[in-house]
């Protein structure tokens, strides 16, 4: 083999590894937003059952929070064969800015916006270049969430009192805003490289465009309207 045959071989194996590499990066990153959005959601729930006074309603969140928790569990094993360490510990430093429900309403604001933004976000992975991600979307996407549907119902009927809609107004928005930003910053490099590298189908700024687009029907039910989102520090576009 010539030298420049060697040389070529040499460059072709770096190239190689540094897309790997950058892979398996971007990989980590994208199980963390996974495991923010997740653990957030477990942890409310859990914080939220404290609101419900049924049996049926408690069990019904329950088995919601015992499925996001199997799915961070899987999630980490994914992770850590990519290099990561702790998934929950690397999370957490996220989660101190997370605020809580104060009611049932606002619990049921919460399971509204941020359902639906964990369903668009697990079906840019549900065909990922990683197969062991791309069953875990899958099998997230299958699972009905009773609870959220229950609170979609609470929240409409509390809206559709003339008298209540500047507080629905802004409960919603909070978790709106909230939802949001657990999609990702849009217009990054690495934003745009998970997509070119086949490790999720959207980009952040269509990943959040299809949440509003799908949030859509819920805001006209409820009477209620698409808040300022740039004044509240939310960039939908690049």
């Amino acid at each position: 083999m010539s030298q420049e045959d060697q040389a070529a071989s040499a460059g072709g194996l770096n190239g190689a590894r540094h897309l790997e590499e950058e892979s398996r990066g971007l990989l980590r990153k994208i199980l963390l937003g996974q495991a923010y959005r997740q653990i957030m959601a477990a942890n409310i729930r859990g914080h939220g059952l404290k609101f419900l006074s049924t049996s049926e309603g408690r069990w019904s969140l329950v088995a919601d929070l015992a499925k996001i928790l199997k799915s961070v569990s899987r999630a980490q094993e994914i992770y850590t064969a990519q290099g990561g360490g702790d998934l929950r510990q690397d999370a957490a430093v996220k989660m101190e800015r997370i605020p809580y429900p104060a009611s049932r309403l606002e619990l049921a604001a919460f399971l509204a916006t941020s359902d639906l933004a964990e369903s668009i976000a697990m079906e840019g992975y549900s065909d990922s270049a990683c197969v062991p991600l791309a069953t875990l979307a899958r099998e997230n996407l299958v699972h009905e969430r009773t609870a959220t549907k229950r609170g979609q119902e609470l929240f409409q009927a509390f809206a559709a009192d003339p008298a209540q809609q500047a507080h629905a107004q802004q409960m919603f928005s909070r978790w709106l805003v909230i939802a949001l930003l657990a999609l990702g910053r849009p217009g990054t490099r690495g934003d745009e490289r998970a997509v070119a590298l086949g490790l999720r189908s959207r980009t952040c700024a269509q990943a959040a465009g299809l949440f509003l687009e799908q949030l859509d029907p819920f805001i006209s039910a409820c009477h209620l309207e698409l808040p300022d989102l740039e004044s509240l520090g939310v960039v939908l576009s690049p």
